[in-house]
C-alpha cells in the first residue's frame, strides 16, 4: 500500500515539472530524486554537492514544512520565515534552489 501512495504522490508532483525547463545539471537532480521517491527512499545523494539531500517522500512522511527551505518540500515553503539576509529559494518546476 505503502508503494501505491508513494507513486501516487510522486505523480501529482510530477505533472508540475517542465522537463525542458530544467538543464542538464537540474534533471539529473530531478531523475535522482525521482527515482529514490519511487524507491521509497528517505535520502539521495547530489552528484554536484556529494551532500544527503531529504526526498520528497520522506518530508510527506514528516507531515508539515519544517521551515528549512528544503530542496524538495511538497508544503511549498509554508513554515518558512521571511529573513532578508536569507532570500527564498525558488521553485524551478521541479524543485527549490
Amino acid at each position: 500500500m505503502q508503494l501505491k501512495q508513494n507513486r501516487s504522490a510522486w505523480q501529482a508532483w510530477e505533472s508540475v515539472t517542465i522537463i525542458p525547463c530544467l538543464t542538464k545539471d537540474r534533471l539529473s537532480i530531478h531523475l535522482l530524486h525521482r527515482q529514490a521517491c519511487l524507491n521509497s527512499q528517505n535520502m539521495y545523494v547530489d552528484p554536484n554537492l556529494k551532500l544527503e539531500v531529504l526526498t520528497r517522500y520522506a518530508h510527506l512522511q514528516r507531515g508539515t514544512c519544517c521551515g528549512n527551505q528544503c530542496r524538495h518540500c511538497p508544503y511549498g515553503h509554508m513554515n518558512v520565515e521571511i529573513n532578508l539576509t536569507r532570500p527564498r529559494k525558488i521553485f524551478n518546476t521541479s524543485y527549490y534552489e
